[in-house]
């Protein structure tokens, strides 16, 4: 196959108007109706010849010869066949475009630009083409093994009787590592082998192998040029809450690109593609979502040269989905698409529409139409309707995975999605925009709230997944601010010519927690008190407390304690961020000099729930390390004096001694802040041991000392612990006794 390109100066008028030239491929703003006419003369002679065009916007007619070839709908390509059309000499290629008033035009959400977007080209082949391939792979042995299906759609003038198709795979480094031919049937062929040890294609490792499909002659010569493209070996799939690559857990780091720079619209260089997509690599990036219409194929092959997960989308934004024209053209240009796009290994799924009030009908359409066109993919659509329709819909419809668009000042809304969709991975599609522009501290909290999210085990909230919006500022008007300036969206990590911007840095600098521990920030001060000189017992309470039950005590204690202080609403109705909870940040192994073993996670005693420790040993004193509370605990909450918890010491021989615990008098809050405020939590009976803070900013806390002499004479067979007050929650980091 040759190719014969016809871009270049076209005669170009807008509606009835005279021609003038201009350059082709281009972007224009619209003018309503346009007019483009090309004279051309065939390059060489071939057996058939096929017209092709990689995007137009928005409508297009196109002709040749007088000849009307068929409609285009935006962005995606058309190919026609014009073998019996197209003359030695002077061929009139004739285009009508339409941009403003067609149902699947201009949007609102961006500055729409008219034109042939992209290249047009003839291709000059044999009588027998390749159609179309399919690569798909499934793998065996901790992806030791691949097993490969390639299919090949044969446009075979003869119906493909006597031929072969011959498939021909190459690694990275040019070694052939599969060849095999087999017969064309009903103008298909299809072949299976098995590689060993692939080379997988991960972001981090983007290995490219070349795979050719030609046919042959029943004798084995060449009957016509075939097909050749770059596949790799990858496996994107979901478990549980997460995405996973190559078996690995993966967070979609992403951000929101469209196909535009600068002032170029949708016509860009290959160099402003080339350097667009490697900053966005450069940037941590590993997911590129490709909005919010069919980008240039090229973007594809960048991405999987660089390793760039991408996804795609037809071009719906707040769409009327109750219009038949147009839902049935979104579907159409989406399976056109998946068709040109399926077998980059890039692609990571599809999106079906961005933002728009979707029905039931459409979204089982969508999700048909993708999986007939690829069912090796997963499938969903950039959302940000209500959660819990959200929930019901996507389920229904059998999405892979739930997305949202969680716009709003804080985080809250972030909390909110990663709470209720809760059965399936989570991918935020989009999130930032004019609330974190410019903003470092927005910006931050945020990110760490994702982070935080992604970190969280399944058993809690968490995010798959984020793609910021948006990568580079774009042009759009009739908008205003806070968004939109001098007819500029405001909201890019860089500007339209991709200058760096304030949130490029701390976008990179923040996410770099996805993939390295930071420690935690924290100060400790451990009191060193006198104790009489003797030998000392540290009680051993890790059985004490079985892991299930002291889970769900944690969990109901944290949530009670993160609810906002009343007193400081009007400032910032939101939860505490307890991120840590009572802690403690690292090992102590003495308090002055007197040994203790106490838990890093302190036993929680809550209301009318009896602790039992065994002890087995004879002391003169027992020492109990915590004596606080959340999330009521003075002077943090409770009647001051109120009995809240009994320690009791039971002997051997049945007898028992208990000790009162009341609030303020023996026990304090645990959080040594309040509101804005920090706050010294002191009793009268009971001692400050350790005093200790996280990020400085949020979470303060303390643990109290409280004693009581025991009857060394008697065996202490084991201690009681029980929670009498309401909405105490006892915290118990160890026990030490005195013994003789």
């Amino acid at each position: 196959m040759t190719v014969q390109s016809l871009n270049g100066w076209w005669d170009y008028r807008i509606g009835g108007g005279a021609y003038k030239s201009i350059k082709v491929p281009y972007s224009a703003l619209p003018v309503g109706k346009s007019e483009y006419r090309l004279r051309f003369d065939r390059a060489e002679t071939s057996e058939r010849s096929f017209l092709v065009f990689e995007g137009i916007t928005y409508k297009a007619i196109v002709a040749l010869n007088g000849r009307t070839l068929g409609e285009m709908l935006p962005y995606c390509q058309y190919k026609f066949e014009i073998t019996d059309v197209m003359k030695d000499k002077e061929n009139i290629l004739s285009v009508e475009i339409y941009d403003i008033d067609v149902v699947f035009g201009p949007s609102e959400g961006w500055e729409n630009y008219s034109g042939i977007i992209r290249g047009v080209y003839i291709e000059y082949t044999g009588k027998n083409v390749i159609a179309d391939t399919s690569w798909a792979t499934v793998f065996s042995g901790g992806y030791s093994k691949a097993a490969c299906v390639v299919k090949a759609a044969v446009d075979a003038a003869d119906n493909g009787f006597s031929l072969n198709a011959e498939f021909t795979l190459a690694d990275p480094f040019g070694d052939i590592v599969f060849r095999g031919a087999v017969p064309v049937k009903e103008r298909f062929a299809e072949t299976a082998f098995e590689i060993e040890k692939p080379l997988l294609w991960s972001p981090d490792s983007p290995y490219l192998y070349t795979l050719e499909v030609s046919l042959l002659n029943s004798d084995g010569s060449q009957n016509s040029a075939g097909s050749a493209e770059k596949v790799g070996f990858k496996d994107f799939t979901v478990k549980g809450k997460r995405f996973y690559l190559n078996g690995e857990p993966l967070f979609l780091l992403g951000v929101c690109r469209h196909d535009t720079f600068g002032d170029d619209g949708h016509t860009l260089t290959e160099a402003e593609m080339i350097k667009d997509m490697k900053m966005i690599k450069d940037a941590g990036v590993n997911y590129v979502r490709l909005v919010h219409y069919p980008h240039n194929k090229r973007i594809l092959e960048i991405a999987d040269e660089l390793g760039l997960l991408v996804s795609e989308e037809p071009g719906l934004w707040w769409s009327d989905m109750s219009n038949r024209e147009l839902c049935d053209a979104s579907l159409s240009v989406l399976e056109k698409t998946i068709q040109r796009d399926k077998n980059h290994v890039s692609v990571a799924f599809w999106l079906s529409f961005n933002e728009c009030v979707f029905t039931p009908e459409f979204l089982l359409d969508s999700a048909n139409v993708s999986r007939k066109a690829d069912p090796t993919r997963m499938v969903s659509g950039a959302n940000c309707m209500d959660i819990d329709m959200t929930k019901e819909q996507f389920s229904r419809c059998g999405f892979d995975f739930y997305t949202m668009h969680p716009y709003a000042p804080t985080p809250d809304r972030i909390r909110e999605s990663a709470e209720k969709l809760d059965d399936k991975p989570l991918l935020l599609t989009e999130w930032g925009g004019y609330h974190v522009y410019q903003n470092e501290n927005s910006m931050r909290e945020f990110v760490q709230t994702i982070v935080e999210h992604w970190k969280n085990d399944e058993s809690k909230p968490m995010i798959a997944g984020a793609a910021i919006w948006c990568w580079a500022e774009i042009y759009e008007f009739h908008r205003g601010e806070p968004a939109c300036r001098n007819g500029i969206l405001k909201e890019g990590l860089v500007d339209i010519y991709r200058n760096p911007l304030v949130n490029l840095e701390i976008f990179k600098q923040e996410f770099a927690a996805l993939y390295e521990e930071k420690p935690k920030e924290y100060k400790i001060e451990v009191a060193d008190y006198w104790f009489e000189p003797g030998d000392y017992f540290a009680v051993d309470l890790s059985d004490v407390m079985p892991g299930k039950e002291w889970n769900a005590a944690w969990d109901a204690m944290i949530s009670n304690a993160k609810k906002p202080v009343e007193r400081f609403s009007y400032i910032r109705k939101r939860e505490r961020n307890l991120e840590n909870g009572p802690v403690l940040p690292e090992e102590i192994k003495n308090i002055g000099v007197m040994p203790v073993s106490l838990e890093k996670y302190p036993l929680i005693i809550s209301k009318d729930k009896k602790i039992i420790i065994p002890i087995g040993r004879t002391a003169s004193c027992v020492y109990f390390f915590g004596n606080a509370s959340m999330p009521k605990g003075f002077p943090m909450g409770g009647e001051y004096g109120e009995a809240v918890a009994e320690y009791t010491v039971v002997y051997s021989d049945g007898s028992r001694q208990t000790r009162v615990l009341r609030n303020g008098e023996d026990i304090t809050t645990a959080a040594a802040y309040y509101g804005p405020s920090r706050i010294n939590p002191l009793t009268e009976n009971a001692k400050r041991a350790i005093k200790y803070s996280y990020d400085f900013d949020w979470e303060h806390y303390i643990v109290n000392l409280y004693y009581f002499p025991a009857d060394e004479s008697k065996e202490i067979r084991n201690i009681e612990i029980e929670v009498k007050g309401d909405g105490y929650d006892l915290l118990l980091y160890g026990i030490t006794l005195k013994i003789l």
